[in-house]
């Protein structure tokens, strides 16, 4: 089955629009993309995606961006995307901990923390019903532990096993501490006109349960309910016993015999305190602080429990208070967890016995590292398996450098000593090992991934770019996998690369440019990566190829014969082409005819096409670029090579005639573009808007006429926009 990724973008991090539908019949997709294109937006948008973002202009916030991308017309989710940039030196992979010492050892692990965990959920789900925040609520229950009793879960509990043993449940199990504790209370509660209102209040409330007959300061009427209710729903009533109150006073003792009379006496109690005039008057005074109106939950919940408002004046002491009631409540649940840690905790101990004396997928990734990258000055080994499967934090990598026959061991922690020892590209190397593992657990398990390698060979040197290369083909190649990639470059040699290696084949290799304001990807031809002049040959007769031919041959020459015979003379074939690729005073006179003698001597195997052989050269150059403006967008390696020549031979032409009106004897023979141009500069430094085009010439058109080994690379990186205004400007003011 062909996979097919949709894309449809719009004002993304610069990406005006692109819309495109890339098919993989193989697993690599490259696109080959100049600077300020589209490489990096396109990257960061897919980073944004994998992260569950929404990409954006940055420029232009206020405009609408769109970002639909779809494999096989299903939406990508973040999870089946991963973006590889160029470099990030703090990136360290999520997925190492799951790189445990083999696959029965993972099962393992991952059952014990999978029991710990359901029986975490029931304690949780409990303390959340008690707090107010209900069952199903998806509050985290870990930091209000920790904040609370100053330890992690865990410990924490563990902790307070004890303390649990020593104390009931009381009336302070019903209170709301979602509602008592809500934010917005707390921040009321901090400013200190209201505290001072808590803190009078509880004073007052103090000094009233004081003159009670029955209630004192550390037994107040919430206190008396909890034993009233205790004995209730221990039938002790029913079972014939009875209970006294002591009188602080007159010491009398009155006996109570049944529920309701001692429900009562507590409810006499409630109302005198809370209908004392000044107690009333204080309560009023707090109550004048709740003006908000987000903080009327508070108010209606503080108005029914007021004998919460003491409570207030030390919230941390009140917070714990709350949270062993909570606990209380969930005992069985509690315990059940606390057991089933114990022994998960003993489990994982035979675990990381077997994992330190077992060699998996850590040392297979390491091993990997090590094999690909056989010209890194340090190899790695891992330190502390047992600690990370365990902790479920990354492995420690450690680095044995060598230098000179020396050898240093640099720690996981010492790793920042070592990346100032390192050269940049070595240092990348690094990076690639995080990618190692994130690509290692993805296939172990199946994931469907797109990868995004954004530039992954940049900075590299040669010997261990290739290291990259062999890294994308088990990436591209691996059978019984669930991955694509879109590999982004902006070098040409690396494109070609890839290509030949059959990563990312010619045909799933694309040209990105920019055209009425958005960016289109083109399809590359094979012979347009690896070798256009093959299919030039077999298309000399059209005029497009007929031309841009010339400097390819004046190069061949150069490089198989030289400019200069032996005896230092000129080489006159090298010659005759300089002047049609240069204008001298003979390049009027050149015709096809000595062309296709300079062609035949160079390629005798190679029939020069049928060509009315009279032709001027020059004459038909113009009239060829003059054609190639109206080509179509694209890669048109040959149109822009014909579109420079034209363009520097009219500003020569331009140059030589200014030059000569002011200095006849004036010749050019041995005179290229840059000599012209500083020539022409010092005679005629007025000429501001003159020179300026001709820098633009002088600038532009010598690296998309001379060919080298990376040839393609600033012809490709030339907008064929630019070359045909920049032909338009020179035509238009300089002929």
């Amino acid at each position: 089955m062909t996979d097919v990724l949709k894309l449809n973008l719009q004002h993304c991090y610069g990406i005006s629009k692109l819309e495109a539908e890339l098919k993989f019949n193989h697993k690599g997709f490259a696109i080959y993309a100049p600077n300020g294109v589209m490489k990096t937006s396109f990257a960061r948008t897919m980073m944004d995606l994998s992260k569950g973002a929404s990409p954006s202009d940055l420029a232009f916030p206020d405009r609408n961006s769109i970002f639909e991308v779809s494999l096989n017309d299903e939406p990508l989710v973040s999870e089946e995307i991963f973006v590889v940039q160029s470099y990030d030196e703090k990136y360290s992979s999520s997925e190492v901990s799951t790189l445990l010492a083999n696959s029965d050892l993972k099962q393992r692990y991952e059952n014990v923390h999978h029991s710990i965990g359901e029986a975490k959920k029931e304690v949780d789900k409990s303390l959340k019903g008690s707090a107010g925040f209900g069952e199903k609520s998806r509050e985290n229950i870990d930091p209000i532990i920790k904040e609370i009793f100053g330890d992690d879960y865990y410990d924490a509990l563990l902790g307070l096993e004890g303390e649990l043993e020593q104390t009931s449940v009381s009336s302070l199990a019903d209170a709301d501490y979602k509602i008592l504790f809500d934010p917005k209370v707390q921040q009321l509660l901090a400013d200190e006109t209201v505290g001072d209102t808590v803190s009078d209040f509880a004073q007052k409330y103090d000094e009233i349960t004081e003159t009670s007959p029955i209630l004192r300061r550390n037994f107040q009427y919430h206190n008396a309910t909890d034993v009233q209710q205790q004995l209730a729903a221990n039938n002790f009533f029913d079972a014939g016993h009875s209970i006294s109150m002591v009188n602080k006073t007159s010491h009398e003792k009155t006996e109570f015999s049944s529920n309701e009379a001692l429900r009562d006496m507590i409810e006499a109690e409630k109302l005198r305190v809370f209908e004392d005039e000044d107690i009333k008057a204080r309560f009023d005074a707090f109550n004048a602080k709740l003006k908000n109106k987000e903080l009327q939950a508070f108010r209606d919940y503080i108005t029914e429990n007021k004998h919460l408002i003491p409570e207030l004046a030390d919230r941390d002491a009140f917070k714990r208070k709350l949270w062993v009631q909570y606990l209380l409540q969930a005992q069985s649940q509690y315990r059940e967890l606390l057991s089933r840690y114990r022994s998960g905790q003993a489990e994982l101990e035979g675990i990381i016995t077997e994992a330190d004396a077992s060699r998996g997928d850590w040392d297979d990734v390491i091993a990997d590292f090590n094999r690909r990258f056989l010209y890194l000055p340090f190899e790695l080994f891992v330190e502390n398996k047992s600690d990370a499967i365990l902790k479920g934090t990354s492995p420690s990598v450690g680095f044995i450098f060598r230098n000179s026959g020396d050898e240093k061991h640099y720690s996981q922690s010492q790793k920042q000593d070592l990346l100032r020892v390192l050269s940049t590209g070595e240092a990348r190397a690094l990076y690639i090992l995080d990618i190692m593992y994130e690509v290692y657990v993805k296939w172990k398990y199946r994931k469907k991934t797109l990868f995004v390698f954004d530039d992954i060979a940049d900075s590299f040197d040669y010997k261990n770019k290739f290291a990259i290369i062999d890294f994308l083909e088990d990436v591209t190649k691996t059978e019984e996998t669930n991955f694509l990639a879109i590999v982004l470059t902006h070098n040409f040699d690396f494109l070609r690369t890839i290509a030949s290696r059959g990563i990312c084949p010619p045909y799933q290799c694309r040209l990105a440019f920019k055209t009425a304001g958005e960016i289109k990807l083109n399809d590359f031809d094979r012979s347009d990566i690896q070798n256009p002049f093959h299919k030039w040959q077999n298309r000399l007769s059209e005029p497009n190829f007929t031309i841009a031919y010339i400097p390819f041959l004046r190069n061949v020459i150069e490089y198989t014969q030289g400019a200069k015979n032996p005896d230092g003379t000129d080489n006159a074939d090298y010659l005759t082409l300089t002047r049609m690729v240069h204008y001298k005073d003979e390049t009027e006179a050149l015709t096809f005819a000595e062309y296709k003698v300079v062609f035949e001597r160079t390629f005798p195997t190679t029939p020069f096409p049928d060509l009315t052989l009279d032709l001027g050269i020059m004459d038909q150059i113009f009239a060829t670029a003059d054609n190639c403006q109206n080509a179509e967008d694209g890669i048109n390696l040959e149109h822009k090579i014909v579109l420079s020549l034209a363009t520097r031979v009219w500003a020569e032409r331009y140059m030589i005639g200014k030059i000569r009106g002011d200095e006849p004897g004036f010749d050019p023979s041995r005179k290229q573009t840059g000599n012209l141009f500083q020539t022409f500069k010092d005679k005629f430094n007025n000429q501001t808007h003159e020179i300026s085009l001709l820098r633009r010439v002088n600038l532009i058109t010598p690296a998309n006429i001379h060919i080298n080994a990376f040839m393609y690379e600033p012809i490709l990186d030339m907008g064929f926009g630019e070359l045909v205004q920049l032909y338009q400007d020179v035509k238009g003011h300089l002929v």
